[in-house]
């Protein structure tokens, strides 16, 4: 069972998903699309160094390096510069740009989730971010039922459901119900649809397996989702919901572990913080994977890169022999 003719996206991950792990994620994920981490604008709009760095794809036609494509995600309240930098990112080489508004950090002041309060600013952020792209560059909108409840989401729709907006990611809970599995509305999308105008809505929140998805698919009547940190736990997510691929067994789960280790080693990045990207990695995975949890233990006592290494490899190994079993 799976779900054909659907289109998976790996999702922004704020302090997650920069460029080395997205590399990871994609090359397995079978993803149709990541995001970038959100790029902040202020009063001043976003240079182009600053992209560069961000979204080190742009060097690559806008693509990582297994070919997935990637949008580069803005964030800011400022409809003038978000405009002038998105155009910044298209000039780039961006195929796509999306608007966050939808992260419900505290430390994001008036931009994010923030903004669902005022559906008016909303619209004029879309618009004039529409305006100043040429028609060939996507935009998309990622936003949450509502600032306080889901009764919010109506007048959030309809305030980004403006012409040219071709996708609308909805993440079923408020910003008051932050990453909360109560706080989880699949149900509250589903209305939505007569809202969306041309626009097709994606669904986001707890898609961490095929089942998930069926199910999402059954209460929310999309077609269409974004994945997280379930991508973690099943780094070939993607595959399992389009073609029904079985989930990574816990020996192919640490093989893309290793990988995460060797891709941050071979970035400028200290010994710590390259084995701290893979504690990340893995303390994600076990989120969802009893398996994981004892092997986890032990790798976080390492904190060398050589020695994480031979955990890994030693720990393959075994997995492996008893697999054969």
């Amino acid at each position: 069972m799976c779900i054909k003719n659907s289109t998976v996206y790996l999702a922004p991950l704020e302090g997650l998903a920069d460029a080395p792990m997205r590399r990871v994620l994609c090359a397995h994920g079978g993803y149709d699309l990541c995001y970038s981490e959100f790029i902040r604008v202020t009063d001043l709009k976003v240079v182009k160094k600053t992209f560069i760095r961000e979204v080190p794809e742009l060097l690559n036609d806008g693509k990582t390096l297994d070919g997935t494509p990637i949008r580069v995600q803005l964030l800011g309240d400022n409809p003038k510069t978000l405009a002038a930098s998105a155009k910044t990112a298209y000039d780039l080489g961006a195929k796509s740009i999306d608007l966050n508004f939808g992260c419900p950090s505290r430390f994001v002041h008036h931009s994010g989730a923030m903004l669902l309060k005022e559906p008016e600013l909303l619209t004029s952020i879309v618009l004039a971010v529409r305006d100043a792209l040429p028609d060939d560059c996507l935009l998309s909108c990622k936003v949450r039922l509502g600032f306080l409840d889901a009764s919010e989401s109506f007048d959030i729709i309809k305030a980004v459901a403006q012409e040219g907006v071709k996708e609308i990611c909805v993440h079923a809970r408020t910003r008051k119900g932050l990453y909360r599995q109560e706080a989880l509305n699949w149900e509250a999308i589903k209305p939505l649809h007569e809202y969306k105008g041309s626009a097709v809505l994606i669904a986001n929140g707890n898609i961490n397996s095929l089942a998930e998805a069926l199910l999402c698919e059954k209460v929310t009547l999309c077609h269409n989702f974004m994945c997280g940190r379930g991508g973690f736990a099943t780094p070939n997510l993607g595959h399992c919901i389009k073609e029904g691929a079985p989930p990574y067994s816990y020996a192919k789960l640490l093989q893309t572990c290793r990988e995460v280790l060797l891709t941050f080693k071979d970035t400028p990045r200290s010994d710590k913080i390259v084995m701290d990207r893979t504690k990340q990695f893995l303390g994600y995975a076990k989120m969802n994977r009893n398996d994981v949890q004892d092997f986890f233990r032990r790798f976080c006592q390492s904190s060398d890169p050589e020695d994480g290494l031979r955990l890994l490899d030693a720990e393959i190994t075994r997995s492996h022999n008893n697999e054969s079993l």
